[in-house]
């Protein structure tokens, strides 16, 4: 409601400065099913997520999980395997279950406990070419009335298969690792108060003292606060991966003989949390059937013109989906794509970085503001953060 206010105060201003365009916006109905789901050439589980169509304006932004009767993966080989429900609306094959193979068709089926049955058209897994090399430019920019900022542009070059279609969708996978102090969290109306949760590892030894105390938990058996042998904080340390603002697809105007070249991915900026040890970049390239390209571009070209006045209407998306069974509509697509990926890392003497401040805030003994002072797995709103460490970390 709160977005709502700012967009009708805000196009009142613009309705005045230029012609009102007007649009049928059509209707979404929350009955509809989506389906989102892909098998690669990578050793599974494989992920199908269910959930409900909603309205923009609707509390659930990601959609309402939806939960099915049965949901099967086969491919043209006659290999057929069941999901199992993991979590809410997103089912798993086993973990040495079906394996994608380059070359063969996989398509799914979804029966909904209402009766509704949907099944995707079969998608083919073609060749995913590689990725050549991931490289970077380091520069300097300066927003209105703010000091110097810094950033690595980042780059690739690619090729496809000589004889394919070289329909690929790239994805940019930032991961950086930070470390916090939960044991410093604040309390509510009290700024320079510290409720330390018990992931920090550390307790207040008595009522007079001004900080938390590593090693220390309360023990509910003796109803005190104890030394505890080996406790350590198991939230202060995390790798933090920024979430994919939207779908790249490959365009032609950066290819050359089935090469992609000078590819641009992203940026990354320089700040006291991306750089605080290492980042590490993986640019994956994963192979697209024609249909599966157009879906994922319809995506990338809605989200390109988001704040624009001449923005496309929002409207049905490409989808290889059908329904076999039953009134209920359905969106989304299942896929195959053939996955190949590289990574580099950046550290704090790759580029000379000039130095960067620790965050500050208004206690001047304890500088613990923002994400500084919290359980790091949720300091970074827009991003996945664990305490665990990514099995291919070097």
């Amino acid at each position: 409601m709160y977005r709502l206010l700012i967009f009708l105060v805000g196009w009142t201003f613009i309705d005045a400065c230029v012609e009102r365009i007007e649009f049928d916006i059509p209707n979404i109905y929350s009955k509809d099913v989506v389906i989102d789901g892909l098998i690669t050439n990578e050793p599974g589980p494989y992920t199908v997520k269910l959930s409900s169509v909603i309205a923009e304006d609707d509390t659930h932004p990601l959609g309402i999980p939806l939960y099915a009767k049965r949901i099967t993966v086969s491919d043209n080989a006659g290999h057929v395997e069941d999901l199992v429900l993991t979590g809410a609306g997103e089912y798993q094959t086993q973990v040495n279950g079906m394996q994608g193979v380059v070359g063969r068709e996989y398509s799914i089926r979804v029966e909904m406990e209402d009766g509704s049955i949907f099944e995707s058209a079969p998608d083919k897994m073609s060749s995913g070419g590689a990725v050549d090399s991931v490289y970077y430019a380091f520069e300097s920019y300066q927003s209105s009335q703010a000091p110097t900022a810094y950033r690595y542009r980042i780059y690739m070059n690619s090729h496809g298969p000589s004889d394919g279609d070289n329909f690929f969708r790239w994805k940019f996978n930032g991961t950086y690792v930070v470390r916090t102090e939960p044991k410093f969290t604040h309390c509510p109306f009290t700024p320079c108060g510290f409720c330390p949760p018990p992931c920090s590892g550390a307790q207040f030894k008595n009522g007079s003292d001004l900080e938390p105390s590593d090693g220390y938990a309360f023990n509910p058996k003796t109803n005190k606060v104890e030394y505890v042998i080996g406790l350590t904080c198991t939230c202060c340390r995390c790798w933090v991966s920024p979430r994919e603002d939207k779908p790249r697809v490959s365009d032609m105007k950066y290819s050359s003989n089935g090469n992609f070249l000078k590819v641009e991915m992203g940026t990354i900026p320089v700040n006291f949390y991306t750089f605080y040890e290492r980042y590490r970049v993986e640019i994956v390239q994963m192979s697209l059937s024609h249909v599966a390209f157009e879906y994922w571009k319809s995506i990338q070209s809605q989200k390109e013109a988001v704040g624009s006045l001449f923005q496309p209407v929002t409207g049905k998306i490409p989808t290889n989906l059908s329904v076999t069974n039953g009134t209920r509509s359905v969106q989304g697509i299942f896929y195959a794509a053939a996955v190949t990926k590289k990574q580099i890392y950046l550290d704090k003497n790759t580029t000379k970085i000039p130095e960067i401040a620790v965050p500050e805030d208004d206690c001047v003994y304890h500088p613990r503001v923002g994400p500084m002072g919290v359980d790091c797995r949720n300091g970074f709103p827009g991003s996945t953060s664990t305490n665990v460490q990514p099995a291919d970390w070097k």
